[in-house]
């Protein structure tokens, strides 16, 4: 069943410093999130670009909602939210 992420639309502007931003990451976690946002744009489904990069559907859904919400500065965070040990 496919998630519903909805179309990304993206300027060229923006696509080009999401390129330029993906270039220069040196973390992994990070240059995955900015991909998918690429792959996305190019209209590739989150179950496609989940697939490439090897994660959940819902990860990549939620990536999309971090761009949306607060752009590349929120996305391009890593909050550790998961549980301390």
């Amino acid at each position: 069943m496919a998630l519903a992420t909805g179309a990304l639309a993206m300027t060229t502007l923006e696509r080009k410093r999401i390129e330029k931003f993906r270039r220069k990451e040196r973390d992994a976690r990070i240059h995955s999130r900015l991909c998918a946002l690429l792959w996305l744009a190019d209209g590739r489904t989150a179950e496609e670009v989940a697939s490439l990069l090897a994660v959940c559907p819902r990860t990549v859904a939620n990536w999309l909602a971090l761009y949306r919400a607060g752009g590349l500065d929120l996305l391009r965070r890593l909050d550790h939210q998961g549980d301390p040990g």
